[in-house]
């Protein structure tokens, strides 16, 4: 039998909330949704520790720096506005010489709430190219595949316009990469895009736009794209057949109901493109 390893200690600290010092900036949380959980904090307090760094302010008074949980203390600090007797949070102290890179590594492991967006994400591994990290080494320090850290950081290569809409939680990364599919080259297209969806969106109470709120042209140009590319499929799959006619034959059949397909989705989409556009003189 292997022998069992001894328990260790580690102190978990309990702190006025409102001795924490937040750095505006360093979070890479840009939305923080916090109604649901204040509700939760006044019935249940703080489950889950926060984590500082100790420090003093000029008074010699304690004071501590935040480094993760501040969706947790800004809902801690809403919910003691709104009367809850919240006197002390459970706190887990990092060393005053911890460096930012851990703390921005201690940041996203050590979240236990709302999942951070793709754009969050991006930030964070931006950051950490700014450090002079390769991709592979942001995977293998965040436990991210290289695919999902190119993923992230694509978005910040769009427009800034795109970027703030996605920092505002305006509209999906799903819908963003749809429009920026269609318009690759015309970064004034890609804009207006996004802007149409969002205001689409806004306009039926929806606080993000999703793919159903794309612009019907950029749906229009994505199935004519797919109707072009299916009939290319067919005509160099009927070069290789040769002289082979019962195999011509189910080609251009299966080349035909693939075309019309795209086709029939192409006309929908015009119709209701037309529709729109009716709508709108009106």
């Amino acid at each position: 039998m292997s022998e069992i390893n001894a328990t260790k200690r580690t102190d978990i600290y309990q702190i006025d909330p409102r001795n924490v010092d937040v750095v505006a900036g360093f979070n890479v949380r840009r939305e923080f949704a916090i109604d649901e959980l204040k509700e939760q904090i006044k019935l249940n307090g703080v489950l889950n520790p926060i984590t500082v760094i100790p420090t003093k302010a000029a008074d010699g008074s304690e004071r501590y720096r935040l480094v993760d949980g501040e969706r947790r203390l800004r809902a801690t600090l809403a919910a003691i506005e709104e009367g809850a007797d919240i006197r002390r949070i459970k706190a887990i102290f990092l060393p005053r010489n911890t460096s930012e890179e851990e703390q921005l590594v201690q940041q996203m492991m050590r979240n236990e709430g709302k999942n951070f967006t793709e754009y969050e994400c991006a930030i964070m591994f931006n950051r950490f190219r700014d450090f002079g990290y390769t991709q592979t080494e942001i995977a293998a320090k965040f436990g991210k595949s290289p695919t999902f850290v190119c993923r992230c950081l694509s978005l910040m290569e769009l427009a800034p316009e795109i970027q703030q809409s996605l920092e505002r939680g305006e509209i999906s990364t799903n819908a963003v990469r749809e429009i920026v599919g269609q318009n690759k080259e015309n970064e004034a297209a890609q804009v207006a895009a996004v802007n149409a969806a969002v205001s689409k969106a806004k306009a039926t109470g929806k606080h993000t736009a999703n793919n159903n709120d794309v612009p019907t042209h950029v749906k229009l140009l994505k199935a004519i794209k797919k109707a072009s590319l299916a009939f290319k499929q067919a005509m160099a799959l009927r070069e290789e057949l040769g002289n082979d006619m019962v195999l011509d034959v189910v080609c251009c059949r299966a080349s035909i109901e693939a075309v019309a397909a795209q086709t029939e989705v192409v006309l929908e989409m015009v119709e209701s493109y037309n529709k729109a556009a009716q709508d709108g003189n009106k």
